[in-house]
């Protein structure tokens, strides 16, 4: 497991947030790599669901998925007026013009890339998940892939994700943050005595 070094402070200078499918890892590696850092840790979909006082399923079941994703948009823009933070989003923010502009302009985005089969032998509960609930769930995902692909490419960082435990995906993001003066270490300073 790869863990930060003990005895040394990381600063991060922009949030860093985590994009890519369902299953992709983004909240998994997103906890991982917070935890890491003593940096707190969102999921833009646990906090619609706080917001709207429902799950995501119920929002799209009753207002369907245009105002899911104008929800969406504004708990995004306004976890992004915070402290950085690693946040996760939902598989489709990215996809919206609007929201991905607002998180290319104030944040590191990380595409968490992997295949369809991959992303479906990562989840547990698809009845949580709206868009695979219904029909072929890899093929939906497969679909899925094709179409936001041209979106997601769009990422400051693509970390592909297949073959990578959480601890070597986490090795790769922080490498490339800090190549990216995004996570830094933190200058001590000694004093003498």
């Amino acid at each position: 497991m790869y863990t930060m070094k003990q005895k040394q402070n990381y600063l991060l200078s922009h949030t860093v947030a985590l994009i890519g499918l369902m299953g992709a890892g983004k909240t998994t590696l997103g906890r991982y790599f917070a935890r890491s850092l003593s940096v707190n840790f969102v999921d833009s979909d646990d906090e619609i669901m706080k917001r709207a006082g429902i799950s995501i399923p119920e929002i799209f079941e009753l207002s369907g998925e245009e105002k899911f994703r104008d929800i969406e948009q504004r708990v995004i823009a306004n976890i992004l007026q915070g402290s950085p933070v690693i946040l996760s989003t939902g598989g489709g923010a990215f996809i919206s013009p609007k929201t991905r502009e607002i998180l290319s302009n104030k944040s590191v985005t990380i595409w968490l890339r992997a295949e369809p089969k991959t992303l479906l032998s990562r989840m547990d509960n698809l009845h949580n998940r709206p868009l695979l609930a219904k029909g072929d769930p890899l093929l939906t995902l497969t679909n899925l892939s094709n179409e936001r692909e041209r979106f997601y490419e769009q990422a400051d960082v693509i970390i592909d994700t297949d073959n990578l435990s959480a601890a070597l995906a986490l090795r790769e993001l922080v490498t490339e943050l800090q190549e990216r003066d995004v996570l830094q270490l933190e200058k001590s300073v000694q004093k003498e005595l």
